[in-house]
């Protein structure tokens, strides 16, 4: 299980949400286990995924980010 700041809980409790629902969606006749863990799996990926890409925009260049207008 990963460490979550506050902020990163009110994410994944979203990205959460909005995996549930597409799997509930799906209608495959799975059982509430499945769905939450394959739910919590996917939002755990997301979550890391987003913080890989926050890392690299703390680390880049100013002038990667283009001129401000």
């Amino acid at each position: 299980m990963i460490r979550l700041s506050q902020s990163e809980q009110m994410v994944w409790d979203g990205f959460f949400i909005a995996i549930t629902t597409q799997i509930l969606h799906l209608d495959d006749g799975r059982g509430a286990e499945y769905i939450a863990e394959r739910a919590a799996d996917i939002a755990d990926e997301m979550l890391l995924e987003r913080r890989e890409r926050s890392v690299e925009r703390v680390a880049a260049p100013v002038d990667w980010l283009g001129p401000a207008q």
